[in-house]
């Protein structure tokens, strides 16, 4: 009797074989040359994701704007998506990671960004995929962390709970001060935030000289606090939680 047919009969032989053949296909997945599309609409920074992943073994591609990451990733349907959150533009990181998730719930989703909440540039009623992985940048302490919650998002694992860097502090706005910044952010003047928010001028006005106070700001310094308040927005060092 040949040995293929030996091993069809003997259980053992065979729950061998099995075993082996499930090692086997466990190594050869374990062996796989991982994709992963990066979006930062700073060059600089994309190029040092791209390496810190290459590094790793992960084949990457680069792009400056959501539209065209997208086109890579309905291209190529790579194993996880690292993207920012604002690019000044219509499109956002956070539609990239939904069209990815929606078109292949399979692939991991990062969302590395400056700010502590996305509504601080989404809105107030703005969501991410559940399985998103949110990285606040400024709690990066090196190119491994960063690897390391790729990998997270590659297992699915739950997001942690937010947090800055150390060295860097935060100040915390309500709801509606966040939404008045995110005005500021995008150049409305007085005006145009009352409008925008339902209200009178003089209203508009109380709303920022609160979001000044609680951005710590003097509305008498040199710097105009307008200026200030979304230099801070920029940073990362405003957060939800007022």
């Amino acid at each position: 009797m040949s040995g293929s047919l030996c091993a069809l009969c003997d259980p053992v032989g065979a729950g061998a074989g099995v075993a082996g053949a499930s090692h086997l296909e466990a190594l050869l997945a374990a062996s796989r040359l991982l994709h992963a599309v990066v979006a930062d609409d700073d060059p600089f920074l994309t190029s040092l994701i791209a390496a810190a992943l290459s590094a790793d073994g992960f084949a990457v591609r680069e792009a400056t704007d959501p539209v065209t990451a997208w086109h890579l990733v309905e291209a190529q349907i790579p194993d996880v998506v690292v993207t920012d959150l604002d690019f000044g533009t219509q499109m956002t990181g956070a539609e990239l990671l939904h069209r990815t998730h929606a078109r292949f719930p399979q692939v991991g989703l990062v969302l590395l960004t400056s700010h502590q909440d996305p509504q601080l540039v989404l809105g107030l009623d703005a969501h991410l995929p559940t399985k998103t992985r949110y990285q606040v940048k400024s709690a990066l302490r090196s190119s491994g962390s960063l690897v390391a919650t790729v990998r997270a998002a590659l297992a699915a694992t739950p997001s942690a709970a937010l947090s800055s860097s150390p060295g860097i502090r935060t100040f915390a706005v309500t709801a509606a001060q966040a939404e008045v910044l995110r005005l500021l952010a995008q150049g409305a003047s007085t005006r145009a935030i009352a409008t925008r928010r339902g209200t009178s001028v003089r209203a508009a006005e109380l709303m920022l000289q609160r979001l000044y106070q609680a951005l710590e700001l003097e509305t008498g310094s040199e710097v105009e606090p307008r200026i200030a308040a979304v230099r801070l927005w920029q940073q990362g060092a405003v957060r939800l939680g007022a």
